[in-house]
């Protein structure tokens, strides 16, 4: 007989496997306005909150000669906005057996339901982080073809500008809604994403008939998000939080669209003027996506300004971190972000607070038990909403091209 080498495919029964733990995420969990929004919270109990606000000045003033008819009487115009709660849930569930399989460190990496609960926390805050940059209509991708009777669609993000596959993900469940919230396709699940570029090819759990145009929203939640920053900087004159902006237009925010052009100092120096012009601002941030922080660095370089970072980020981070600044600003990219500059006084807004983060423990358990098996349901709750009190002291700039 040969000679015999003790080898590892000879020997596999003598050696262990090495586990390195702990689990890595593979995803971007900054949530910079999420972070922000922490720090403007204003807890409420009822049915809404009530919020007066002036719209229009007193015109009982003017100049008149000696003895001359006075101005005719006048009076403030108040409104009052009305903020209503949108409910955003974590749900996720736990076997009895799992429960005990993992209930120490040589039996899992992870006990299950904590592992669970703190990488829910962070995806619930990272889809709520996306809701407030955003207008409540719950969009997540575009249409971009007419699909009839079949599974596989294309899509485009919800702008042009967008990545068809920003927010969408294999697994997630979704309705497509037009623009008037009519759901034309209910509870299908996304099965697999394909192709690079502007557009995506997406295979559904079964066929649905939808014009190009049309939106895919998480299942249920058309028009049930939070009303972002977008919501009263989107440059229309709808009514938003009960106030009719056709009529008051000191209500409106500031928007100034390029009109496909290119990003200029200059213009982002006109949104920030606007601010202080109308609202008397005094901005906290300049939140924004990333390509656009990229296009404002290239502004910087062309004009060989190469140290102008500040520290910190107007409350949206860590104290610690460098960002690129505007005017004395931070400059803070957030991975939600539509392509926007938006010019952020923070005092100015409110995020109003039901319920923050909190069990459905009303049985007096954090587990909810379920009737006809050993399973266990935990179910967060987070109530609340986004609120510009003063949309005349914030401004967007949109619509712009790599300069």
């Amino acid at each position: 007989m040969g000679n015999q080498f003790s080898s590892i495919q000879s020997n596999l029964a003598q050696l262990k496997n090495f586990y390195q733990g702990p689990i890595v995420s593979q995803f971007n969990d900054e949530i910079p306005v999420y972070r922000g929004s922490e720090k403007i919270k204003n807890a409420y109990t009822g049915q809404q909150v009530i919020r007066p606000l002036k719209v229009r000045r007193n015109p009982g003033i003017g100049a008149t000669s000696d003895g001359g008819i006075l101005p005719a009487i006048g009076r403030q115009t108040t409104v009052q906005a009305i903020i209503a709660a949108k409910y955003n849930y974590l749900r996720f569930g736990v076997t009895g057996p799992m429960i005990k399989a993992s209930q120490n460190d040589t039996g899992a990496f992870v006990r299950a339901a904590a592992y669970e609960l703190e990488e829910g926390y962070k995806d619930l805050k990272s889809d709520v982080n996306r809701q407030l940059s955003w207008d409540g209509s719950g969009w997540l991708a575009r249409v971009s073809a007419n699909a009839v009777a079949t599974p596989v669609i294309t899509i485009a993000g919800r702008e042009a500008v967008e990545a068809p596959d920003k927010f969408l993900d294999v697994g997630l469940t979704v309705d497509i809604v037009t623009t008037a919230g009519t759901v034309v396709a209910s509870a299908v699940d996304i099965l697999s994403i394909t192709g690079t570029g502007s557009t995506r090819t997406v295979t559904l759990s079964g066929p649905v008939t939808a014009a190009a145009g049309t939106y895919l929203i998480r299942t249920g939640s058309a028009g049930q998000e939070i009303n972002g920053l977008l919501t009263q900087l989107d440059g229309l004159t709808t009514t938003v939080f009960n106030v009719d902006r056709s009529l008051f237009p000191s209500a409106r925010g500031n928007v100034v669209d390029l009109g496909a052009g290119q990003l200029t100092l200059d213009a982002m120096q006109q949104a920030w003027n606007l601010g202080l012009q109308r609202g008397g601002a005094k901005y906290s941030a300049i939140f924004t996506d990333f390509d656009s922080l990229r296009y404002y660095q290239k502004l910087l370089t062309a004009d060989k300004r190469y140290s102008n970072t500040v520290k910190g980020d107007g409350g949206f981070a860590a104290k610690d971190q460098f960002y690129l600044d505007f005017n004395g600003i931070p400059v803070v990219p957030d991975k939600d972000c539509p392509q926007r500059m938006f010019f952020l006084p923070w005092d100015a807004f409110k995020a109003y607070m039901l319920a923050e983060l909190e069990f459905a423990d009303e049985t007096g358990s954090m587990y909810i038990a379920q009737v006809a098996a050993d399973q266990l349901e935990v179910r967060v709750r987070l109530f609340m909403n986004l609120f510009n009190e003063k949309a005349s002291a914030s401004a967007a700039l949109r619509n712009y091209l790599s300069p």
